[in-house]
């Protein structure tokens, strides 16, 4: 019983730990695309502006 345990354990903590991946790597994925997007803007205001 102890092996079977273990085992649940461990599939368990295996399978939060990719949760919380993929989680933290799309939230990542978010916030570089707004930065992206906010130099973007930035560039075309300051291109508009020397103009």
């Amino acid at each position: 019983m102890g092996i079977l345990e273990t085992l649940a354990i461990s599939i368990g903590t295996g399978f939060a730990s990719s949760l919380a991946t993929i989680a933290a790597l799309k939230t990542e994925v978010r916030w570089m695309k707004q930065v992206q997007n906010d130099q973007e803007k930035r560039i075309r205001h300051l291109e508009g502006v020397n103009k």
